[in-house]
């Protein structure tokens, strides 16, 4: 097989391809592994994220677009402008499988345009077309536009809202819609480089080594969604099952993370209040889990509306933690949020944190009246969403994030703004699962619960929730297997609503690929795509020091639920953090060794 990249310089107005060794593919695989070889690569250290020196690298992996399960995702990979580190976005919609189907691994963008353009993919011809008239809309507007011009069905595209244009740090890329690649501010390097939008199609296919062993697979794992609880509930109410399982634990975010539990929001936005809601389910091409739920909500026009979500993590954001139990009004924030192009998790916490500063007496004088916003305001957030992407008052100072609204405001409000690396909190209080906690901390791209779910052991498995002993071991174990999964670009909920495990999946990569990997060697690979990333990270000036957490989580005990008392202290994140580096092969700084570079052939920090 050949592995192409499409490589397209914006400065200069041209387009090139180039192969990547399949030596590369066998060490790194795609999507996260991969992009982390190129950015060590591609990028000079210390590169403003919002320059036009950085590179933004849209990555498949080597089972998309073949129909395994959850294999149409893409990745977006760049250098973060809230973390100024390593960040990897993900999103479904149709960019991935149709530049498989185009015939490209991937795509890298350089430069800076200098008008306003678009990206146009239709198998080998490949275009840097105008977007002024595109310029200024709002995402769903500026893709109906797009897809109209067009006048073709089939593309997958990726669209920036305002927020983007703007440059607001956490800017997400809506793709089809409802679709986002969402953290860590990738949105906003689209926006640097004056691009308005992405679409490709594609109308090959990819080859399949063994069609008979991939359709057993594939029945017999379709066959096992039918069943499996976790894939069941889903279907039924989607990822607000999550909540369910949060509130009764008691680590749901509320009001800035100050709770872990919130009795409005029972039958609102649970389960309970998606199925009252729901008009269907929807899922990603060939998925064997529809997860996504089309809601019909009511806005504050009194207009009814569909849209798909809202996600977990926005009825967790947006909702509790900012004090709203309303689902119409989380839905219909999500759908600003969406149309403006911003990340609802980031947003959330940028949010809540003013609300919070707001009701302990700390907003500037000349933005009292603006940012007034008192817990369950909810006419105050949809306000704010738009300062926000705009760069209004308050908003400006939002729009860099919650940790530089935190130095801004100052008055130790540092230790309530909830983020780590710049990266809001995602819906989960670690301080009911202590592992989160080093999850969080140790994350590169900043805060994150898709590097790793620990509330699957800590909540509802076997490991001791509240104790540092044991967790470094733990972490470093689901890192490693959504290493391997997010670098085929495998949408993790399939390896446990199915659940189909990663000797599965690499059973799918044998059947679809010529590619074969011992258990042994998948782990090998694994630890090989962290380190890399953390020997980025480290060039790019990021330590230990980084890898840390807020005030609320290390000293203030939890006040409610069933994690009442606890908190994780910095003793207890400091013993997590060494037990980490240790089993990684890092030094005390978090810095991998040279030894540890030789062990897994990354020569990139050897010269």
């Amino acid at each position: 097989m050949i592995y192409k990249l499409l490589e397209i310089d914006l400065t200069t107005n041209t387009v090139n391809t180039t192969e990547i060794p399949r030596a590369t593919i066998e060490k790194y695989l795609g999507g996260r592994g991969l992009g982390a070889k190129l950015l060590l690569d591609y990028l000079p250290a210390k590169t403003d994220p919002l320059g036009p020196e950085n590179v933004m690298i849209w990555l498949t992996g080597p089972l998309t677009g073949s129909l395994a399960p959850g294999c149409t995702k893409h990745a977006v990979i760049t250098k973060s402008p809230q973390s100024n580190g390593f960040v990897d976005s993900y999103s479904s919609g149709g960019v991935g499988f149709n530049l498989a189907y185009a015939g490209y691994y991937g795509l890298v963008v350089r430069g800076k345009a200098k008008t306003p353009s678009y990206i146009y993919v239709r198998d080998d011809q490949v275009e840097i077309r105008d977007a002024a008239h595109l310029w200024g809309l709002d995402s769903f507007e500026a893709s109906s536009r797009l897809l109209k011009e067009l006048g073709e069905a089939g593309f997958g595209h990726a669209v920036i809202g305002p927020a983007g244009e703007n440059l607001v740090k956490f800017a997400c890329i809506n793709n089809d819609f409802f679709r986002q690649a969402a953290r860590g501010g990738v949105g906003a390097v689209m926006g640097s480089k004056n691009l308005k939008a992405l679409v490709v199609k594609g109308t090959g296919s990819v080859p399949c080594r063994d069609i008979k062993g991939f359709l057993r697979l594939h029945h017999e794992k379709m066959a096992a969604a039918r069943t499996s609880w976790g894939a069941v509930a889903h279907k039924r109410a989607g990822t607000a099952t999550t909540f369910d399982a949060t509130q009764e634990a008691g680590m749901l975010p509320t009001k800035n993370f100050q709770f872990g539990t919130f009795a409005p929001a029972a039958g609102n936005l649970d389960s309970a209040g998606v199925v009252k809601k729901s008009k269907g389910s929807v899922s990603c091409l060939g998925c064997t889990v529809p997860c996504g739920k089309i809601l019909e909500c009511v806005n504050s026009n009194q207009t009814v509306f569909r849209l798909e979500g809202p996600e977990y993590e926005t009825t967790g954001l947006l909702g509790t933690n900012l004090g709203i139990s309303s689902m119409d009004a989380v839905a219909e924030a999500n759908m600003i949020c969406d149309k403006l192009g911003i990340d609802t998790m980031s947003a959330g916490a940028a949010i809540s944190f003013l609300m919070e500063a707001f009701q302990k007496g700390m907003i500037p004088s000349e933005f009292t009246e603006q940012a007034g916003i008192a817990f369950g305001d909810v006419a105050g957030t949809f306000k704010l969403l738009s300062d926000i992407a705009y760069r209004k008052g308050i908003g400006a100072w939002a729009a860099e994030g919650v940790a530089y609204l935190a130095e801004k405001i100052g008055q130790n409000s540092s230790h309530f703004a909830m983020h780590s690396k710049g990266l809001g909190f995602p819906a989960y209080d670690p301080r009911r699962a202590f592992g989160a906690g080093l999850a969080y901390a140790v994350s590169p791209r900043g805060a994150c619960h898709r590097r790793a779910w620990p509330p699957a052991l800590e909540v509802f498995g076997d490991l001791p929730p509240y104790t540092p002993v044991g967790k470094g071991e733990a972490i470093k174990g689901l890192y490693d297997e959504r290493n391997i999964l997010h670098s085929l670009v495998a949408c993790d909920f399939q390896s446990f609503a199915v659940p189909v495990s990663l000797a599965e999946f690499n059973q799918y990569l044998q059947l679809v690929t010529d590619l074969e990997f011992s258990e042994e060697e998948l782990q090998h690979i694994a630890d090989r795509i962290e380190t890399a990333i953390r020997l980025f990270n480290a060039r790019e000036g990021l330590s230990r020091k980084d890898d840390t957490l807020p005030g609320r989580v290390l000293d203030d005990p939890m006040p409610d639920g069933p994690a009442q008392g606890q908190y994780i202290t910095q003793a207890g994140l400091d013993r997590m953090l060494d037990d980490y580096y240790i089993s990684r092969g890092w030094d005390k700084n978090g810095i991998p060794t040279q030894e540890t570079l030789k062990k897994y052939a990354i020569e990139e920090g050897l010269r």
